[in-house]
């Protein structure tokens, strides 16, 4: 067993190249942090026999961070409700709402009580299938940068889903679980979290006010959400009904409305990660084969009951057709209160509440897997993402070329031993910085050949060259974004089509004072194209930026 802090160390440089790989393959990022998670914790180490890079018991020294972060990640969930958003949809919002929480919550309740589970049983699975996990949806939505309609929708529906089936299940558990306990018991569990997010949200608010440090506001929230949180544990009542509540209060009481929700985006993204690998490590394969009827029944109807749900909900609602679409798609995610709700039932219900937690952390699997890559879909789809959101680009450097880079600014940091000083930027020509291997757009390459190909590349613009290697000009990000305007168009067109003329070349005897003065003007260009002198439409190179920044570094200063 590694210790508990070279764990965590491995476990974030997994996710990091997890998540980066992810996006390669257009996946979200969060898929790879669970599937790290996954891979490094206890159920798949028990599975195959070998030891775990995080162990059940680390993971449980790690509870009180889980339920920090899940806090703060569901005080923002609180946030998008907003008046103003509460206002732009109005009645739409409570008929979407109340049909995918009715269709949901019906079909799960028949399709279980059929498969096998008893009526109370079936009862609390239809609850749990209205939740949907806000943490996973609202990860997607922050690395695709998706704003919109269709997103505001997906992050209220999240919030009001999660409200209710709260207050659903502690009713029907204090009539099925506790039928002995006195009603104030579970007016309690009601009221006590609501008050108490009120108080907090409240003191957020009035705080807010006080501080003009960024990072005093961000020690602020931190703060509240832990005593919180804490204090939700301690009398045994949802932190996440009073988290909510608390964002609620605070985006509708603070003069700054949003201030602290973006201080705080500024510093938790690292806390999600390790959030998510956490919530990968608790995922359960050996529950798969244990699912039985009703594991199977609750997947598949929770599945259908989503998506027709959202879909008649928006269509009575008077919802655009992109929306009808893809609002069930993108709700799909399910995880922590679900999960809370089904350990409840398994440690106060016997039986028939282990029988539904299996069921539940079986599906978990599934919905955590299908759901953050439907979500993006979703999103994508209703066009609440850009095109660089969608395009992932590689690093600024490879890994010679970094080490290359790290070696001579060692050398400069030492005085650049064994380097000569040159006199001026003209003694250096263009031939020496340049590197002759380019990547390039084929001419006859479709629409989405190009996106992919700028979708691999670590430049936001490529030479389009035909089949001798003659250069017919650049693709840019601006131009793809204007076909994308027109989806007709981009069937129709290949990439000589779009290649802009508006560039500048250098050949290999220019000196670098030019490529300098270039780069003067024009500081956005990541890197220039080198063409040969007699024939300028023959490509033979580019000059990077970053090299012509370390040839500068070796010019002796006047």
């Amino acid at each position: 067993m590694f210790p508990l802090l070279l764990s965590l160390g491995i476990l974030y440089l997994l996710a990091l190249g997890a998540g980066r790989l992810a996006a390669r393959f257009n996946i979200p990022r969060v898929t790879g942090y669970l599937l790290v998670g996954l891979a490094a914790g206890p159920s798949i180490a028990g599975i195959i026999g070998i030891p775990s890079i995080i162990t059940k018991e680390q993971l449980d020294g790690l509870e009180p961070l889980h339920d920090l972060i899940l806090g703060l990640i569901v005080l923002v969930i609180g946030g998008s409700f907003h008046t103003g958003n509460i206002r732009k949809f109005g009645i739409q919002l409570l008929k979407v709402s109340t049909f995918e929480i009715l269709i949901t919550g019906g079909l799960v309740w028949i399709s279980a009580f059929v498969a096998g589970a008893s009526l109370m049983a079936a009862g609390f699975l239809a609850i749990m299938a209205m939740t949907t996990a806000p943490a996973a949806t609202q990860m997607v939505v922050r690395e695709y940068e998706a704003e919109g309609r269709l997103t505001d929708l997906i992050m209220s529906l999240i919030g009001a889903n999660n409200l209710v089936a709260i207050f659903a299940f502690i009713a029907l558990a204090h009539v099925v679980v506790t039928p002995d306990a006195p009603i104030w018991n579970a007016v309690i569990k009601i009221v006590l979290p609501l008050g108490l997010g009120l108080v907090a949200g409240t003191f957020l608010a009035l705080m807010d006010q006080r501080f003009t440090r960024k990072t005093d506001r961000q020690i602020l929230v931190l703060a509240a959400v832990a005593s919180l949180v804490g204090v939700c544990r301690f009398w045994d009542v949802s932190s996440m009904l009073a988290a909510m509540v608390a964002g609620m209060v605070l985006i509708n009481t603070s003069p700054h409305e949003r201030r602290i929700f973006n201080d705080l985006s500024a510093v938790d993204y690292p806390l999600y990660v390790i959030f998510f690998i956490m919530a990968g490590s608790h995922l359960h394969l050996e529950h798969l084969p244990q699912m039985g009827a009703v594991g199977i029944a609750y997947i598949v109807s929770r599945l259908i009951g989503k998506i027709a749900g959202c879909y008649f909900g928006a269509t009575v609602g008077g919802c655009p057709i992109t929306t009808k679409q893809w609002l069930g798609p993108g709700m799909l995610a399910q995880a922590g209160l679900a999960i809370g709700l089904a350990s409840i039932l398994a440690r106060q219900w016997g039986a028939e509440g282990r029988q539904i937690q299996s069921a539940i952390l079986a599906s978990v699997v599934v919905f955590e897997g299908i759901g953050p890559l439907l979500t993006r879909i979703s999103l994508i789809k209703a066009g609440e993402v850009t095109v660089l959101g969608i395009l992932t680009q590689r690093s600024p450097v490879g890994y010679a070329e970094g080490l290359h880079q790290v070696i001579n600014h060692f050398a400069d940091a030492l005085g650049s031993i064994g380097k000569k000083p040159l006199e001026k930027a003209s003694d250096i020509l263009i031939s020496h910085v340049m590197r002759r291997n380019t990547e390039v757009i084929k001419y006859d390459i479709d629409f989405d050949g190009i996106l992919k190909t700028l979708g691999h590349s670590r430049y936001d613009r490529l030479p389009v060259v035909d089949d001798n290697g003659d250069l017919l000009g650049v693709i840019q990000y601006k131009d793809v974004s204007k076909v994308l305007l027109d989806p007709l168009l981009k069937n129709l067109i290949v990439a000589k089509d779009i290649a802009n003329q508006e560039h500048f070349l250098l050949t290999p005897q220019d000196s670098l004072s030019k490529a300098m003065e270039e780069l003067r003007e024009h500081p956005d260009h990541t890197y220039m194209l080198v063409v040969d002198k007699d024939n300028p439409q023959k490509l033979i190179g580019t000059v990077r930026q970053n090299d012509v920044l370390s040839a500068q570094r070796r010019i002796k200063p006047a």
